[in-house]
Formats: C-alpha cells, structure tokens, sequence
C-alpha cells in the first residue's frame, strides 16, 4: 500500500502539472503514453519487437499525433504522404510480410497490430485533442474528476451493497450496484461541478457525466477482457503498486475518443 501511494503521488503530480502546462508539453507525454501503451499490448502478444511490422504499427500509432503537433506549433509538418496514406502503406507493407514470413507472421497479427495502434493511438491523441481546445485544461479536469469520481463510487457502492454480477465471465467483482453507483456519483458531481464553475452548462454537464460514467466503466471492462484473455494480472509494470500505463488509462482513452466521435468536443 506504501508502495502504490508513494507511486500515486508522483505519478500524479507529474500528469497534472503537464496536463496544466498544455501545448507541446503535453502533447509530446501523452505521445509517449501511446508508446509506452503500445509496448505492453505487444509484450501480452509476444510478438517480437524486431518485427518490421511491430515497428511499423508503432511508428503508425503516433500519426494522429502530426495534426495535433501542427496545431500546437501553429505550423506544417511535413510527411510526404498525409496521415491515413501512410497509415494504409504501414498496412500493406505487414500484409506482404505475411508472406515473406511464410506466415509467421499471420494475418490475425496485422489485425492485431492495427487494432493496437488505433486503440492507444487515437485513445491518448483524442486526450491531447480536447486539452489543446481553448477550454481544454477545466473541460479536461472535469472529465478527469468524472471518471475517478465514477470509480470510486462503483468501488464503494459495490462494497458495501453489492451483489447482483455485472459481467463475472470478465470482471466477477463488479457488481450492477456498484456500476449504477458510480453514474449517480457522477452526475452529483457534473452538477457540483458546473454550479461552482459554469463550464458546459448543466444540460451539457449531465449528458456528459452519463457518456462519462457508462463509457469509462466499459472501457474498463474492455481492458479486463483482452488481460483475462491473455492471461496477465496487470498490462505492465511501470508504476509499482498500479501495474503499466494502461492499467491507469483504460478507461479514460476510452472516454476521450467516444467524445470525440459524438462530436461533444469535436
């Protein structure tokens, strides 16, 4: 216990302190977070970290972050081919290397390298999307506070009232109390939030907090299924006494990129 709140305290300075600074700051942390989230989805899979294609995939995760890096330096970086093109030759390239491997490298390991990289990828760039928005630093923080808030009530109300399962072939200590638990504690708080400092107005504030507290928690849960399924307790361990990075932003890269694609921030 000593150990994870020695860890939550840095850790938690240090996010903080660069998600206050913003900009470029920013944006290059969570380009590392990609990385860093990326690694320990390949170590679950035991894919060699030699393979072209595991490079390429890597490098091809980052490519949401050249319009935001363009947008925070207020000037063009240039590629040659835009995003999605080379996006597209990263996925050839891995699907003739099936070939060149004689399968070795398979087809369901493209598909999973693809996957990966969207998912980090476009999970942490969506984080640096909304936070480089003129409003991104308290609309972030509210986010923030919403999911932390969404599970500790899920945690508590789970503890103390629990007992109907809410997905046990998944997560068996989670409960539907706990879960509805955890989206009342988050609409109270929109609420607070938005009466002591009007951000999105309480219309906006409680739809938020509802996308928020469901979203998060399956996003979760999603992260629950692919460990059981690989068979590990933690995705990394980076943080003592946390596990990896994406122990810690599961349900958040979750959260930001379904905004996104609603368009509530977009």
């Amino acid at each position: 216990m000593k150990t994870r709140i020695i860890t939550g305290i840095w850790a938690g300075a240090i996010f903080l302190g660069l998600l206050y600074l913003g900009g470029l700051p920013f944006l290059t942390f969570m380009a590392a977070l990609t990385v860093i989230g990326y690694t320990e989805l390949i170590k679950m899979r035991q894919l060699s970290f030699k393979s072209l294609p595991v490079l390429l995939f890597g490098a091809g995760a980052l490519l949401p972050f050249v319009g935001l890096y363009e947008q925070a330096e207020n000037h063009s970086l240039s590629l040659g081919l835009s995003p999605l093109a080379w996006g597209m030759l990263i996925v050839l390239i891995s699907l003739f290397w099936t070939v060149f491997s004689k399968n070795v490298f398979t087809f369901d390991d493209v598909a999973f390298l693809l996957l990966t990289a969207v998912y980090v990828g476009v999970g942490f760039a969506s984080f640096t999307y909304i936070r480089l928005l003129e409003n991104g630093l308290i609309v972030s923080l509210l986010i923030i506070l919403l999911i932390w808030f969404t599970d500790s009530g899920a945690y508590f109300v789970g503890k103390s009232l629990g007992k109907t399962k809410l997905w046990p072939a998944i997560s068996p200590n989670k409960t539907v109390e706990g879960a509805v638990g955890g989206i009342v504690l988050a609409l109270m708080l929109g609420m607070l939030f938005e009466w002591i400092h009007p951000t999105v107005g309480f219309g906006k504030v409680l739809l938020l907090a509802l996308i928020v507290a469901v979203v998060g928690q399956l996003g979760d849960l999603v992260q629950s299924a692919y460990k059981r399924h690989y068979g590990v307790k933690d995705s990394g361990a980076l943080l003592p006494g946390h596990g990896g990075i994406l122990d810690r932003f599961d349900s958040m890269i979750i959260v930001f990129s379904v905004l996104i694609v609603l368009g509530i921030f977009g």
